[in-house]
Order: structure tokens, then C-alpha cells, then sequence
């Protein structure tokens, strides 16, 4: 609409100059000006009045001003320009302040605006499908690493028992850890045990005594170790049977059993306890507390003087001291300890643990106190 109604004005203004007559304007001289006849030193005669313009002149007058019309018009239609699109820009800005509000149908002049609206909608349509991959993936995650973590696991199973197996075998052939030599005791005699001398006599009022043990075979009474005296043979005694371990302080009717059976031909660290003050006895094996009992042999005092024995029990039913073959160990035993005092849980499991050996009772130390095998007992590393 505004294109149309400039040009209506240049071909108005355009023949408006051609039919006017007295239309005047500065005259320049051209180059291609007639001469007049008059030499260039000879002064020409001053003249008051102006030639009239010929045709051509007016023609370019004419056109010399529809140039400057011409520039006129540019210039308002650049400004007409400027000022719509200031407006668009300010609609755009107000569009997208707002855009909850429903959009009417574009017009013509907007069909730059309805383009860019156009790409902003596809560009956010984009972004929201790569955010729904996005979260798709995380929540793929969790089920990834689950599935990692299931074959970690497994593979750590497999490990601990191949481990197993390995430690199993080392326990066949080799001696607990920590621990360098062990007495072998080759079959099951009458003429075969340990017999040991402690330094420190064995008046207790409470006491913890360990052992390691590798039994070949058991009975219904086989001795890890006794202690008695010619009052009383039976002061200490800590003993397998089939299906049971019992330790007995004082004589056999003060007992307490535990209910585990021992794996022929593997090592087992068997530990127990009994103070006099409440009868408290507990058996422990390879760490792991078995059995309990309160009230035994209570106010009880184990006397000094006896026999101290390992694989063998002296049951004192003869003046030479008589042993019984079907009471006899046969297998290895190693890392025997007496304190005269009740071990702590933790300092029980550190007895059973890899420095086993090397951790010595004040009663009784293994490879400190002297231990002397008889009749085919010997030590074996």
C-alpha cells in the first residue's frame, strides 16, 4: 500500500514540472555550452536579463529533481520500513513473554514471525525427545548395574570357594598358620603320649586352655589333655567323643558338652574356659562359641602336685600309673596353651587366629614350656 501511493506521487510531480512555465532554478553552464563569438580576453558585455532555458535544460532540471524526489521517498519509506519492523520486534517480545496465550491465524506481513515460531516449536520438540533418551538411559542404569553386580558377586563365590578348597587342602598336608612344628602321634597306644612340665604350678582357680587338633580317628572317650593328681585324676580333662566335645573340671559328673562333631583329617582350634567363682565354662571352636553352662564345679580349686598329659589319660588305678589304649589319641596336635585366668572373645579369636603359635599362655606355651613324646610320639614339622 505504501509502495503504490509513492510512485501515484513521483508521476504527479513528474508532469506537474513538464507543463509549468515558470519554473526557474540557478542555471550551470554545461560543457557542451554555445559559444557566443567572443575571444576569452575580450570582456564580454554584462548583460541584466537571463536567457531563457531551451528544452534540454528543463528536461534535466526535471529529472535533477525527481532525483531529489526520488531520495525524498527512499528516505520515508526506509523510515516507514524501520517503524514496521520496530513494531514486529516488540510483538515478538510480547508473544514470547506469553506464550500460554493461543496464537491467531498469521498474516501476510507475519509470516516471517509464524516461521521463526515455526522453528523454536520444532527446535523444543527435539530437546524434549533427547531428554526422554536421556532418561530412558538413566533409568537403564540401575538395571546395568545390577546385572554388574550379579557377576561380581558370582565371580566372588566362585573365589571363596576355590579359596576354600585350597585352604582345605593346605589343612591336609601342612600345620595351622603360624604355627612351625606339631606332635605326631602315629596310632592309637598305650604306650604313646606327651607328657608336659610347666614351669608354674598349676593351682587355678580359673583357667583358658586351647589347642590345635588333627584327629585320624575318635572313640567314644579319645584324650587331647588331662591333668589329675593321686587324689584325683580327673582335676582336668578336655576330650573328644563321637559326636560331641566335653571338658570336665573336678571329676566327669562336672561336664559340659558341646554337641559338634570335629572333621577327621582337617585342623580344629578348640578353646576352654572355667572359672571357680560362678562355675562359668564355655567351649569355643575355631572361633565360634559352642557351648556354655554356669554353676560347675563351683568354689572349686585345681590343686598343684598332678600330671600333666596331652594324648593320654592317667586314670591312677595302679601303683605305675595305668593308661587305657582305647583312651589314646592318634593324630597331631599343636599350639597348646594354659592361662591361669578366663580369656576375653577377642583374645580367644586372636588364639585361633594367623599367629596363633606365637600367642604363649602363662601356665602352659607352646614351644616355650618343655613337652616331651613317649613311646613313638614325635614332633614333626
Amino acid at each position: 500500500m505504501y509502495l503504490s501511493a509513492i510512485l501515484v506521487c513521483v508521476l504527479w510531480s513528474a508532469v506537474h514540472a513538464e507543463n509549468a512555465d515558470d519554473y526557474e532554478l540557478m542555471y550551470v553552464n554545461l560543457d557542451n555550452e554555445i559559444d557566443n563569438g567572443l575571444h576569452p580576453t575580450e570582456d564580454p558585455t554584462p548583460c541584466d536579463c537571463r536567457p531563457e532555458h531551451s528544452e534540454w535544460d528543463k528536461l534535466f532540471i526535471m529529472l535533477e529533481d525527481s532525483q531529489m524526489r526520488a531520495g525524498m521517498l527512499l528516505q520515508a519509506t526506509d523510515d516507514v520500513l524501520r517503524g514496521e519492523l520496530r513494531r514486529l520486534r516488540e510483538e515478538l517480545g510480547r508473544l514470547s513473554q506469553r506464550p500460554e496465550r493461543p496464537c491467531a491465524p498469521a498474516a501476510p506481513a507475519d509470516a516471517g514471525l509464524a516461521r521463526v515460531l515455526d522453528a523454536l516449536l520444532q527446535e523444543s520438540r527435539e530437546a524434549s525427545r533427547r531428554l526422554a533418551l536421556l532418561e530412558g538411559a538413566k533409568a537403564q542404569r540401575p538395571e546395568e548395574a545390577g546385572r554388574a553386580l550379579g557377576a561380581v558377586l558370582q565371580e566372588l563365590r566362585q573365589t571363596r570357594a576355590e579359596l576354600r578348597a585350597v585352604q582345605g587342602w593346605a589343612a591336609r598336608r601342612w600345620l595351622p598358620a603360624g604355627c612351625e612344628t606339631a606332635i605326631l602321634f602315629p596310632m592309637r597306644s598305650k604306650k604313646i603320649f606327651g607328657s608336659v612340665h610347666p614351669a608354674t604350678p598349676m593351682t587355678l582357680e580359673s583357667f583358658s586352655a586351647c589347642i590345635w587338633v588333627k584327629a585320624t580317628d575318635v572313640l567314644n572317650k579319645t584324650i587331647l589333655f588331662s591333668y589329675g593328681t593321686k587324689r584325683n585324676p580327673y582335676e582336668i580333662q578336655l576330650y573328644l567323643s563321637y559326636q560331641t566335645i566335653v571338658l570336665a573340671v573336678g571329676g566327669e559328673e562336672n561336664r559340659l558338652v558341646a554337641d559338634t562333631v570335629i572333621s577327621l583329617g582337617r585342623w580344629t582350634h578348640l578353646c576352654s574356659t572355667w572359672d571357680s567363682k560362678k562355675g562359668r565354662m564355655f567351649l569355643w571352636v575355631n572361633g565360634e562359641l559352642v557351648a556354655t553352662a554356669v554353676g560347675i564345679a563351683t568354689d572349686h580349686i585345681v590343686p598343684e602336685g598332678g600330671i600333666l598329659q596331652i594324648g593320654q589319660e592317667k586314670n591312677g588305678c595302679c601303683v605305675s600309673g595305668g593308661f587305657d589304649e582305647t583312651l589314646a589319641f592318634s593324630g597331631r596336635l599343636t599350639g597348646f596353651n594354659i592361662w591361669d585366668h578366663v580369656l576375653s572373645n577377642e583374645e580367644i579369636i586372636e588364639v585361633g587366629g594367623a599367629e596363633s603359635c606365637h600367642i604363649r599362655g602363662n601356665v602352659v606355651g607352646w614351644g616355650v614350656t618343655e613337652i616331651q613324646p613317649h613311646g613313638g610320639a614325635q614332633y614333626i614339622s
